[in-house]
């Protein structure tokens, strides 16, 4: 069966992460970004997984072979971070994107305005340590999900379902 993930920011590669965000794994750069990767493998994913990471993956283009542990298909949201060099990118992700709706959803890095989300709910990333207040919008930066683990499809139509925002 296949698998719907969501992440953002990763951050790997970031040497200054762990000053920014002392939450994350790790006591330096290596075993943080070995600790993203873990994270993620923590889902059990396979290779029937789809992976929607919105943006800030990778700030050392040389560490993006990391993200071959993650089994499965992966798209990208690009974020404020992410250094785009189409060949790089290419060769680890099936699609890159700025934003779009998929899944009755807006995917994006940066929350988008309340009058463009148009009956829809977005999923994104950006925020680290803030949280929008206001039940439309789902953030998923590494900090804000459960045991900082990607979030599955039905987990996010379970959120916003008990939220009343389906």
């Amino acid at each position: 069966m296949s698998m719907v993930l969501f992440i953002s920011d990763l951050h790997i590669g970031h040497r200054s992460i762990l000053k920014h965000c002392p939450a994350r794994g790790g006591n330096n750069l290596d075993e943080h970004d070995a600790w993203v990767i873990q994270q993620c493998l923590s889902v059990k994913p396979n290779k029937r997984t789809l992976w929607w990471i919105l943006g800030d993956v990778c700030f050392d283009l040389s560490k993006m072979h990391l993200l071959d542990a993650l089994p499965g298909r992966k798209r990208l949201v690009l974020g404020n971070h992410d250094k785009f060099q189409t060949g790089v990118y290419l060769k680890h992700f099936e699609s890159i994107h700025c934003g779009l709706r998929n899944y009755k959803n807006w995917l994006t890095h940066i929350p988008i305005h309340p009058a463009e989300l148009r009956k829809c709910t977005n999923i994104h990333g950006h925020c680290h340590v803030e949280q929008l207040n206001d039940p439309r919008y789902l953030n998923v930066s590494i900090e804000h999900l459960p045991g900082m683990r990607p979030i599955t499809l039905e987990e996010v139509r379970k959120h916003f379902k008990k939220l009343g925002v389906t």
